[in-house]
């Protein structure tokens, strides 16, 4: 599969971090261009984004858009040339997909916290629904402990 462009979901979480370096790390291989996409939901604790006590949603915005800048300025001086960036509102998963389908990517990456069943359940998961909703391959990043390779538990 010849990767031209990768989408990567971005919040700056420690699962984002590490969906965007697996991205930095193609992107490098390939030469594609490289979008990072963060969505300031409309309830961001129902994500689990802490917003500083009494911040206002402009200020949160703000925050967001700095963040991407900041990002955009120093994947350039890691060697990605091509760094594009977007900032959106509302549900993460809509919008991303929406994102992806109007701006069309060979793939598009996202981390996963690895929430247990009833975690996906209560909270919902961004990645999963990015997983099932999108027209695009999509690379999951799982964060966490390591796992023991498939085949080496003792019986």
């Amino acid at each position: 599969m010849a990767l031209a462009s990768i989408l990567v979901a971005f919040d700056g979480t420690a699962p984002s971090i590490a969906a965007r370096d697996a991205a930095v790390e193609l992107a490098g291989h390939t030469g594609a261009k490289l979008t990072l996409v963060c969505v300031i939901p409309v309830i961001a604790a129902a994500y689990g984004i802490e917003m500083p006590p009494g911040a206002s949603v402009a200020e949160t915005i703000e925050a967001a858009r700095t963040m991407l800048a900041k990002e955009k300025l120093e994947l350039g001086h890691r060697g990605i040339a091509h760094v594009e960036t977007a900032l959106l509102e509302g549900d993460p998963v809509d919008r991303i997909v929406e994102y992806a389908e109007k701006h069309p990517a060979d793939l598009l990456v996202v981390g996963s916290r690895g929430l247990s069943e009833a975690g996906r359940f209560f909270l919902g998961s961004v990645s999963d629904g990015i997983l099932h909703h999108a027209r695009c391959s999509v690379l999951v990043v799982k964060t966490g402990a390591p796992r023991e390779p498939h085949g080496s538990r003792a019986l």
